[in-house]
């Protein structure tokens, strides 16, 4: 987010992201700006370890007929890789308001992104493509109570932009399920719809979001307290945020099973259905500790604990909707809903920093880090990779002058690699790995 300058219990312009009671230390007006890359590399091979259906039949209900099973969708898929680049950036400016009282600060920052496009692969049922981002203009105040304790709250406006892609299994949808039965055709289609009827061919449609755009809002609280000179404490929560993301939506239905083969039976699709899309699901709660110690004139140390409500995330939810979606003589209407269950783990995330003054123009900065995973066995899948992950940052702050000073840092994390055999339907079974690296760059300039 920002420079490894910047933390929970630190005044600086920043503090309208980490602590906003922090704010409230800043004695001068100061800007800090920030640019830099975020470089990923992800991996997946998928292990198969259930029972599936030759693609090209199409049995609708179990047992499943021995001459129907596929042996060659049993074991480790191909795998599948993907190295993402992004740009990100960040900029922060405080103002004191009532000196040594009350100073007020602004910030546009992304708390939250996603880039991942994947080749054709054994994953394409979960992911081929997404970009979705999340990103907040904050304005934020901190008000010193006392000498020794401070408030601070901020408000967010925030906004997303979302897109994806990948083959949709419509054996997997309540709808198919439910029109099947309307033509009295006995099926155990749906969204529990077992591995040995997924995947088939004439069920794999291709669905593409694009252009979804979210508007939202969220808050977040602070507090500060510092008992002498060399010791401080922060405390932040920060709110969760409904996210909804509403654009455009087309599926491929160029398949004669859906165009005309049950025309008569009043089941006929155009080749291509487009549409409105609303991709929702919310941003979690976080509430964050910090605990910072001056040693001595050269060394600082700096720590933080933050518990994220991860569990606030049960699902993606898809729905989309037009009139080329009905079908009126099999009860289907024109709103398909699409859930993407995610359930994921509240998550724990520690870090312990240190900052050393090699000169009165340099300072080193170095911190290691840890965090719990969220996503569970049963839901991951090839959209979130996710295990306990490690956390490394070195950077350094290099003072120009009394008013300006440039920082960078390079920050890792990565998961240990993860071997999944316990997943729902079978659907994300296999091995992930995740390196995640930023390469970033602030100058802050005090006025």
């Amino acid at each position: 987010m920002t420079s490894g300058l910047s933390g929970p219990t630190t005044s600086d312009a920043a503090a309208v992201y980490w602590n906003p009671a922090e704010l409230a230390g800043v004695q001068r007006p100061e800007l800090v700006l920030g640019a830099g890359l975020i470089v990923g590399h992800a991996t997946y091979q998928r292990e198969r370890r259930g029972t599936y259906q030759t693609p090209d039949t199409l049995q609708f209900k179990l047992p499943l007929d021995p001459a129907n099973v596929d042996a060659s969708k049993r074991g480790r898929a191909e795998e599948v890789s993907t190295t993402p680049i992004a740009p990100t950036g960040n900029a922060f400016l405080a103002i004191p308001a009532l000196p040594n009282r009350l100073t007020v600060g602004v910030g546009l920052y992304v708390p939250y992104a996603a880039a991942l496009s994947f080749q054709d692969g054994a994953q394409r049922w979960q992911l081929r493509q997404a970009f979705i981002v999340s990103t907040s203009l904050t304005a934020a105040a901190g008000l010193k109570l006392t000498d020794q304790v401070s408030l601070g709250a901020g408000v967010s406006y925030v906004s997303g932009l979302a897109e994806l892609s990948k083959v949709q299994d419509f054996g997997s949808l309540k709808e198919f399920h439910d029109g099947l039965d309307y033509l009295k055709q006995d099926n155990d289609f749906g969204p529990n719809t077992p591995s040995e009827l997924r995947e088939l061919d004439v069920l794999a449609r291709s669905i593409s979001i694009k252009e979804a755009l979210s508007h939202g809002a969220s808050f977040h609280l602070g507090l500060a307290f510092n008992p002498n000179k060399d010791l401080r404490f922060g405390l932040t929560y920060q709110h969760s945020a409904a996210m909804r993301y509403k654009g455009k939506f087309a599926i491929d239905m160029d398949h004669p099973f859906f165009t005309q083969d049950l025309a008569e039976q009043g089941l006929r699709y155009k080749p291509l259905v487009e549409g409105d899309v609303e991709l929702s699901f919310t941003l979690p709660k976080r509430l964050t500790a910090g605990v910072g110690y001056r040693v001595n004139d050269k060394l600082s140390l700096d720590g933080l604990l933050s518990y994220v409500l991860y569990s606030d995330i049960e699902a993606f939810v898809v729905e989309a909707s037009s009139p080329d979606l009905a079908q009126p003589k099999l009860g289907i209407t024109d709103r398909v809903t699409v859930t993407l269950p995610r359930r994921w783990n509240d998550t724990v995330w520690a870090e312990i920093g240190a900052k050393y003054k090699l000169s009165e123009a340099f300072l080193a900065t170095a911190s290691v880090g840890y965090q719990s995973a969220a996503s569970p066995d049963s839901t991951i899948d090839v959209a979130s990779p996710d295990n306990h992950r490690l956390i490394g940052d070195v950077g350094g702050v290099l003072k120009l002058s009394d008013r300006v000073s440039l920082s960078g840092d390079v920050r890792v994390q990565g998961i240990l690699p993860r071997t999944v055999t316990g997943s729902d339907y079978d659907l994300g079974n296999g091995e992930y790995s995740l390196v995640l690296a930023t390469v970033g760059g602030h100058l802050k300039f005090v006025f």
